[in-house]
């Protein structure tokens, strides 16, 4: 509880001084900040009518861009077939205590929301997504580049 107080501080003063904290360096930091680039390192998704086990995808690469003003860039790639499918993503993203929501536009055009959990610790960002149907989830593990 006192790690997510602390990084709720940090974050609420990255948001409002975040050029001047780095800028600062005199500033101590008590975590690292959560505004940045992150790299993939693994990705697995949880379909309940097929398995009871989380299946891990292969070849995970890319990365997620979080922005202070809201904004997000995805850029996930994952071997498929003998080849690589990419999945780019550019929208917006809100959270609150630990539940994050994406919101983009698919490649049909239409507008799209992804919510879920996110915990970030050590350098490492986990986000746990709400799959289709109900029940059925995602797992991303990022690393702070």
């Amino acid at each position: 509880m006192l790690y997510r107080l602390l990084l709720l501080g940090c974050l609420l003063l990255t948001g409002a001084t975040g050029m001047a904290q780095r800028a600062a360096t005199a500033v101590p930091r008590l975590a690292p900040s959560f505004f940045t680039t992150y790299s993939y390192l693994s990705y697995t998704i949880l379909d309940r009518g097929t398995s009871p086990v989380p299946l891990p995808a292969k070849g995970v690469g890319g990365t997620l861009t979080l922005r202070p003003d809201g904004t997000f860039q995805k850029r996930l790639t994952l071997a498929a077939n003998g080849g690589t499918m990419r999945f780019d993503q550019d929208g917006r993203f809100t959270f609150a205590a630990d539940r994050i929501s994406f919101s983009y536009t698919d490649k049909k055009g239409q507008p799209r929301t992804d919510q879920g959990t996110f915990q970030l610790r050590n350098g490492l960002l986990t986000l746990v997504m709400a799959g289709y149907p109900a029940g059925n989830q995602s797992t991303y593990t990022l690393r702070q580049q």
